[in-house]
């Protein structure tokens, strides 16, 4: 059996500048989104929730305040002031309101006198609440 004729293939003479256009196209947004990337890693705090537990004078009281969060929600962190003569102790980092809510809740029925505040807050921090 003979082999089949082939017609030989014309070469290719379409022009090639579309992909490195677009290579270098991919090359500055890559460069913008690193750039990007960078900045948001440099932004350590965020307007967010804090709960604040305690208001007062009186340093043994703030400490039992304290130790009653720490064993109850040892996920949230606290942040005790003093701007003489008042003790403030805060926690939790919330970048979400509803979240906040559903701390202040259960903090509520441990304190009566707790309340949910605005504050600027620790971004990573509030990643790893639950």
């Amino acid at each position: 059996m003979p082999a089949p004729a082939t017609t030989p293939r014309k070469p290719d003479t379409r022009k090639t500048t579309a992909p490195v256009e677009a290579l270098h196209i991919n090359r500055k947004l890559d460069m913008a989104l690193d750039t990007l990337a960078d900045e948001n890693r440099s932004i350590r705090y965020a307007p967010g929730y804090r709960i604040q537990v305690y208001v007062g004078t009186q340093r043994q009281q703030v400490e039992d305040a304290k130790l009653l969060i720490t064993q109850n929600f040892p996920e949230l962190n606290p942040y005790l002031s003093y701007n003489q003569p008042t003790y403030k102790l805060k926690v939790g980092d919330f970048m979400r309101r509803l979240d906040a809510e559903r701390y202040y809740s259960a903090i509520r029925r441990l304190i009566t006198s707790a309340q949910l505040q605005p504050d600027k807050v620790d971004i990573r921090r509030s990643l790893l609440i639950k």
